[in-house]
């Protein structure tokens, strides 16, 4: 009989974009604690590689996560995998870089937890979401309710957590928990063509616009100190646009680096 493969999380580099697989094949790419280590060795890698501008989350074979390995959930103290599943996941919501997930197949448990955690969420027809924790006594997480509850409301996250009921992506778009929904065999290649497309836009841009945009999901608007932060940092991208746009070219911005794409913490701006 053939040995199953083992569990891992990759990254491939491609140009612009990474790519990080989720692989469990034989668990619906089931997370154990080593995988999530890796998960977050690999974000962490692909966030200060200069040359990538765009990290896309994906799942190898026909799923895309069926969230903690229930085993190991049995084994060591729920609190404590439930903390380092939040600090894996908080690190994919802090990437200072574009996360975006490809979905196809089941999308469970902590699996949608890391696709919430993206910026991006595009879905196969077939793919299926379902947030579990009500099936097996689980406590959700804060800090994944919060970032649920601003994504697609209250409502619609109590239906999803109350009743740990699959929805369908049909469902998922009308509550816009995801943004594309694709044919089946079209999702690698629509999740690449918009990675593509926000590579080619200027990083300072989509730097800022991600960091604010995420501040004013959470506190109800963007600080005037945020915004006076970035509109008074360092932006080579914008000569490099305007003097595209008055040559009727298409502009060519520099590579994603930490200088300009610098992300303000919380103490910056204090």
């Amino acid at each position: 009989m053939a040995s199953t493969p083992p569990a891992t999380v990759s990254l491939d580099v491609d140009g612009a974009i990474a790519r990080i697989i989720i692989d469990n094949v034989a668990r619906a790419n089931a997370l154990n604690r080593s995988m999530l280590d890796g998960l977050a060795g690999h974000l962490d890698t692909a966030a200060r590689r200069a040359d990538v501008s765009v990290i896309i989350l994906s799942g190898a074979g026909p799923n895309f996560c069926a969230g903690l390995d229930i085993s190991e959930i049995a084994e060591r103290p729920v609190a404590r995998i439930e903390e380092e599943f939040v600090r894996v996941e908080e690190i994919l919501a802090g990437c200072p870089k574009p996360t975006i997930a490809a979905i196809r197949g089941h999308c469970v448990g902590g699996g949608a937890q890391l696709a919430v955690a993206c910026d991006l969420r595009i879905t196969s027809e077939q793919a299926s979401f379902a947030i579990t924790p009500a099936k097996l006594g689980l406590i959700y997480p804060a800090s994944s309710i919060d970032r649920l509850v601003r994504i697609i409301g209250p409502a619609a996250t109590k239906r999803l957590i109350f009743t740990a009921d699959a929805i369908t992506a049909s469902t998922a778009l009308h509550y816009g928990l995801v943004t594309d929904v694709v044919d089946e065999e079209e999702l690698d290649a629509a999740a690449r063509r918009i990675a593509a497309t926000i590579a080619t836009r200027a990083p300072t841009t989509i730097a800022a616009a991600k960091q604010m945009t995420d501040e004013a999901a959470v506190n109800g608007r963007v600080t005037d100190e945020l915004h006076r932060r970035w509109q008074s940092a360092p932006n080579p991208d914008l000569g490099v646009g305007l003097a595209a746009f008055a040559a009727r070219a298409k502009p060519v911005f520099g590579a994603a680096t930490n200088d300009p794409r610098k992300v303000f913490n919380a103490s910056d701006i204090a």
